[in-house]
């Protein structure tokens, strides 16, 4: 039986950070805040997607 007070871990990962001071991060994070209040999931997981490419380029 597993132990109740033991963390879950989530089914996916958390969303990507933008980083501060980045334009192109900023614009990505406006545009996913915006898909996400419109839930609009389909968008908002394509700007997950898009800033992860683009902090895996700024960030090697």
């Amino acid at each position: 039986m597993p132990n109740p007070a033991s963390p879950v871990p989530a089914p996916w990962p958390a969303p990507p950070q933008p980083e501060p001071g980045c334009a192109h991060c900023a614009d990505l994070d406006n545009r996913r805040t915006t898909a996400r209040e419109q839930y609009d999931r389909s968008a908002e997981t394509d700007c997950n997607v898009m800033l992860r490419r683009h902090l895996r380029e700024v960030r090697p």
